[in-house]
């Protein structure tokens, strides 16, 4: 029999810090509205005991894990997605409680913290927050930049590992716990039958977007780590990012050669495009450069996230970047963007940020044109509007009836649709209608996000009818569908005309988050 208290501080745990940071990272998803239901103690703690009920069984099948969804998200450049996981929310407290059970025995399996070498998260003491905040991307980054000014080091190696969670060895995991006689063979028997299944029986694959994920995949690299160590290699990582410090280039051959051997073991490779061996004199003197002009310093501590060439979300321009932008000739930079058969990145964020820059907002209009060449980059155009309410609403309403098309094109890639969903919902012109026509057209292969993020925008904006009309789509709809659909019901439709339906529920349904949703109180 598994230890019932570790199991249950490891869920209190998981479920603490889902409240805190969600599910998952991923910029796509939106936050499940289910979350806040787990504030609730009396819930809390029913699936605690469901769930340990549920481990100490010891038979996957009685975890009744749900299978994944899936949306490409754009990661480095035109060609680049990064397939994110949407994680049930019952699913990813399973997933992280049998994680944190034994997240203690993983941390003690890795190098010390103190050895400034490894700084992906690194379990930290904190209840709601699982990861020690003083060991980040951020802190990597500082680390690296006091090695470039030791006088020993002349040559630096810069590096990632290709694909990384997708290519993470199921089997590999499951050996590398194995060999730690502390950690409880019931409950690695149980994370691989977990991750198998999720893989579709494939050996590969870690869900991306979930801290589970995320300490499992430094799982991985341990004996990766060790055995750069062993062999006296000098280096730091962070995830996937190695950085590596040599007195010549020789001996930064050497030690790029026997990180390659050592990951090949595992099944790894490196990103070969993004493989540098550099003059450190020459790397030193832009990070000296960054920490004059205070880049560094003022950073943020960067804990999770994911970044790239295609950005999803528009950050906000600093005082000297509008100067900067407001000398730039807005209108040439339109016309050379209408004129160009194709675009690239810097021309695309370059035009958008200096009509914010000059606040020339009616330029605006003019962008879905602008982007059919580069539509990689209509979530970040979408994630600007949003974030500048001073926008004027016939621009706006231009931009929407531009993109209508956009919306009810089925091919159309599931990440861009949903922040175009954004737009008709969050914007300071709210479009119901085309929301509403769009989840009458919805195809049952149009995605595995795109059904949930429809009713989350229609969500106290229909009408009884309305409701009632969504009411009918109940029994087609997945999970996640249904939990949304019974909220809006809750939320929209009196008690008295509501119980019928939701007393059928009651009587069929397992699920605990929609017993907890339809409970009488």
């Amino acid at each position: 029999m598994l230890n019932k208290t570790i199991i249950t501080k490891a869920c209190n745990r998981a479920i603490k810090n889902i409240i805190s940071e969600g599910t998952t990272d991923v910029e796509v998803f939106n936050r499940a509205f289910e979350i806040d239901l787990l504030k609730n103690k009396d819930f809390r703690d029913s699936i605690c005991k469901a769930i340990y009920s549920s481990i100490n069984r010891n038979n996957f099948s009685e975890l009744k894990i749900h299978k994944l969804g899936y949306v490409l998200v754009p990661k480095k450049n035109l060609a680049d997605y990064r397939k994110c996981a949407l994680i049930d929310i019952y699913d990813e407290i399973v997933f992280l409680t049998l994680i944190l059970s034994i997240s203690n025995e993983i941390e003690k399996m890795r190098i010390n913290k103190s050895k400034n070498r490894v700084f992906s998260y690194r379990l930290g003491s904190y209840d709601e927050k699982i990861f020690d905040r003083k060991y980040s991307f951020t802190s990597f980054k500082e680390v690296v930049s006091d090695k470039s000014k030791y006088k020993k080091n002349k040559v630096i190696v810069e590096c990632d590992i290709s694909n990384f969670y997708d290519r993470i060895n199921i089997h590999r995991i499951e050996s590398i716990l194995n060999s730690n006689q502390n950690i409880n063979r019931d409950i690695i028997k149980l994370i691989n039958s977990l991750l198998l299944f999720w893989a579709n029986r494939d050996s590969y694959g870690l869900p991306v977007g979930s801290n589970a994920s995320r300490i499992l995949a430094e799982v991985a690299l341990i004996e990766v780590d060790n055995y750069l160590i062993s062999k006296g290699v000098d280096f730091c990582r962070f995830v996937d990012d190695y950085r590596i410090f040599a007195k010549n280039a020789a001996e930064a051959h050497n030690s790029l050669a026997l990180l390659i051997h050592r990951l090949s073991k595992e099944g790894l490779f490196l990103n070969t495009q993004k493989t540098k061996i550099r003059n450190i004199s020459e790397v030193s003197k832009n990070l000296e450069s960054n920490v004059d002009n205070k880049k560094t310093l003022t950073s943020p501590i960067i804990i999770r996230g994911y970044a790239g060439l295609v950005p999803l979300k528009f950050r906000r321009l600093s005082d000297s970047e509008i100067n900067n932008f407001k000398e730039y000739n807005l209108a040439e930079l339109l016309e050379e963007a209408n004129q160009s058969v194709v675009l690239d990145e810097k021309q695309v964020t370059t035009l958008i940020k200096t009509i914010i820059a000059q606040e020339q907002y009616n330029y605006l209009a003019q962008m879905p044109k602008v982007l059919e060449k580069y539509p990689q980059f209509i979530p970040y155009f979408i994630d600007t509007i949003l974030k500048y309410p001073d926008i004027p609403t016939s621009c706006i309403t231009q931009i929407q009836d531009d993109f209508k098309n956009w919306l009810l094109n089925n091919d159309i890639p599931e990440y861009i649709q949903v922040y175009l969903i954004k737009l008709y919902a969050e914007s300071s012109v709210i479009n119901k209608d085309i929301l509403l026509n769009s989840f009458r057209r919805l195809r049952r292969n149009s995605g595995d996000y795109i059904g949930r993020a429809l009713l989350e925008a229609m969500n106290e904006k229909l009408g009884r009818g309305e409701i009632l009309e969504i009411r009918e789509y109940y029994n087609r709809a997945d999970l996640w569908e249904k939990r949304q659909i019974l909220e809006m019901i809750k939320r929209g439709i009196p008690k008295d005309e509501r119980e019928a339906f939701f007393r059928d529920i009651r009587i069929h349904e397992q699920d605990l988050f929609i017993r907890y949703i339809v409970q009488k109180k």
